[in-house]
């Protein structure tokens, strides 16, 4: 539930603890469940989304879709990773 929607925003806010990321780098999210009223799918993404930086532990991204909205959520399994993973 690491996600936050404001009502009217088509911006994602994200809280993963010491992410280690930066503005501009490219997140895929996976396992991710609907919130705010932005589906499942737009938020996971094959393509992932250009994210920006708030600070180490929060950063925000935006979807295109508004959220209808303000809600905190996401689900329990999700997970942030690269657009593409090695083996």
């Amino acid at each position: 539930n690491s996600f936050t929607t404001t009502s009217g925003s088509t911006t994602i806010s994200v809280n993963e603890p010491n992410h280690g990321r930066s503005t501009s780098d490219t997140v895929r999210f996976r396992n991710v469940e609907v919130v705010g009223g932005v589906a499942a799918a737009t938020i996971n993404l094959a393509a992932g989304y250009t994210i920006t930086k708030v600070d180490d532990n929060n950063y925000t991204f935006a979807t295109g879709t508004t959220s209808s909205i303000t809600q905190v959520g996401g689900g329990g399994s999700a997970s942030a990773g690269p657009v593409t993973v090695s083996a």
